[in-house]
C-alpha cells in the first residue's frame, strides 16, 4: 500500500498542537509498519527524520501564503504519479479534487469554528468553515482525538458513527535538560504557577490573570510562569498584565524549546489549564507525565484525558479557579495524591497504540476498498 501523509504541519519551525501530535505518531508508525510504503508531502521543509527505506518525503519550497492553493492543486496531482493508494490529511482539510480510485483519511482535532468562532483569527477560521465541511464529505473514515471531539463532529455534520473512530494521541515526550536558565536576564521563580499553550482567548487567560489576583501571593511567595507563542486576539489580556497588582510576580517566557520546557513543568507547583474548549490537551498529560498537578476545566475533552487524576473547575468562575489554586498551595497530601494519580494517568495514553489503531484504520479502509 502506498499512503501520502500531509506533513504540512510538521514543516513549522516551532511545533505545537497538531505538530507535535503528527510528529510524535509518525514516529510510531514509522517504527511499527514495515510493509507500507509513505510519502510525506508539504510545500516547505519538512522537520521529520526518515529511517524507513519505505518512507521519502516531498518537499517544496513554497510561501505559507499559498499553501491551502498548493494542497487543492498540487497535491492530487503527485498523489496520481506517485500511485497513492491512501492519503491522510491531519490536520482538518483534505485535497477536494484527489482522483476517486484513492481513499482519504481524515483527522480531526477539535471543531473550535463550531462552538468558539470567536475566539479564532479570522483566515484561520475562513479556512475551516470553507474545507471541514467538504472534506468530511469527501473523505472515506474519520479519525478524531477524543470521545468529546467525535460527539461534536458527530452532530454537527450529521455523519454515520461508522464513520468515524477515536484514537486518542500518546503523552508527548519533552526532552530533558538538568540546567535552569529560561529567561535571558533571570532564573525562574522559586514556586510557580504555570500555563502552557498559545495566548489566545480560547485559552482563558483573563481567568487565569483573575484567579491569581485573588490570591495573597506575597504572603505565599508565588508567581505564575506563562509559556507559549503571543497567538491573537490577546489584546485585552495585555492590558491586563499592565495594571495587575502582581505584574511583577508574572513571567513571560514565550516559545520555549523541549529541553527548557521539561525544565519548567518539572519545576512547577502546578498547572493551570483552564480552557474554554480544548479537541484534547497535551499540556494537561505533559504535566502529569513530569508529576506535576493539574488545574483544568470540566468542559469538552478535559476531563476525559486528565480523569480523577486533576482538580476540575468551570472555565467560567474565576473564585471557583482560585479556591483550588489555593487548595494546591495549602494541602501537601492534595498535590502528592495529585502527582502520583497524574503519573499513571499518562502512561495510559501511548502513541505506540495510537499507531496501532491509527494503523488499523488504513487497512480497514483499503480492506473495504477492495471488497467493492
Amino acid at each position: 500500500m502506498v499512503i501520502g501523509v500531509d506533513a504540512r504541519p510538521i514543516s513549522q519551525a516551532q511545533l505545537t498542537g497538531i505538530g507535535v501530535y503528527l510528529h510524535s505518531l509518525l514516529k510510531a508508525i514509522q517504527e511499527l509498519d514495515q510493509k507500507n510504503h509513505y510519502y510525506l508531502i508539504s510545500n516547505k521543509d519538512i522537520k521529520f527524520e526518515v529511517i524507513n527505506p519505505r518512507w521519502k518525503k516531498i518537499e517544496r519550497r513554497l510561501p505559507k501564503l499559498f499553501s491551502t492553493m498548493w494542497m487543492q492543486c498540487c497535491l492530487p496531482r503527485i498523489a496520481g504519479e506517485l500511485k497513492f493508494d491512501l492519503f491522510w490529511g491531519p490536520r482538518h482539510h483534505l485535497p477536494l479534487f484527489m482522483p476517486r480510485r484513492i481513499k482519504m483519511i481524515l483527522t480531526i482535532h477539535d471543531i473550535v469554528h463550531v462552538l468558539f468562532p470567536h475566539t479564532m483569527s479570522l483566515p484561520n477560521l475562513v479556512l475551516e468553515r470553507l474545507l471541514m465541511r467538504l472534506s468530511i464529505r469527501r473523505g472515506d473514515y474519520i479519525i478524531a482525538d477524543s470521545i468529546s471531539t467525535a460527539s461534536g463532529v458527530r452532530e454537527h455534520y450529521k455523519i454515520m458513527p461508522d464513520k468515524i473512530s477515536v484514537v486518542y494521541p500518546g503523552t508527548p515526550i519533552v526532552t530533558e535538560q538538568n540546567d535552569s536558565p529560561v529567561f535571558e536576564d533571570e532564573k525562574l521563580p522559586e514556586k510557580y504557577f504555570l500555563f502552557v499553550g498559545t495566548l489566545e482567548p480560547r485559552k482563558n487567560l483573563k481567568a487565569i490573570f483573575h484567579a491569581f489576583a485573588l490570591l495573597d501571593a506575597e504572603k505565599e511567595d508565588i508567581s505564575l510562569v506563562i509559556i507559549g507563542n503571543i497567538g491573537w486576539k490577546n489584546k485585552d489580556v495585555m492590558s491586563l498584565l499592565k495594571t495587575h497588582r502582581y505584574r511583577s510576580r508574572i513571567h513571560f517566557a514565550g516559545y520555549v524549546n523541549n529541553a527548557r520546557l521539561s525544565f519548567i513543568y518539572k519545576n512547577a507547583l502546578c498547572l493551570l489549564f483552564p480552557s474554554l474548549y480544548e479537541g484534547f490537551g497535551f499540556p494537561i498529560l505533559e504535566a502529569m507525565n513530569y508529576g506535576v498537578p493539574v488545574i483544568t476545566s470540566n468542559v469538552s475533552s478535559m476531563p476525559e484525558v486528565a480523569g480523577d487524576a486533576a482538580l476540575l473547575v468551570d472555565p467560567n468562575d474565576v473564585q471557583g479557579l482560585a479556591d483550588a489554586m489555593n487548595k494546591v498551595l495549602a494541602n501537601d497530601d492534595l498535590r502528592n495524591t495529585l502527582k502520583s494519580k497524574g503519573h499513571e494517568r499518562a502512561k495510559k495514553f501511548s502513541w505506540k497504540h495510537s499507531a496501532e489503531e491509527t494503523l488499523e484504520i488504513f487497512e480497514k479502509v483499503m480492506s473495504a476498498k477492495r471488497q467493492r
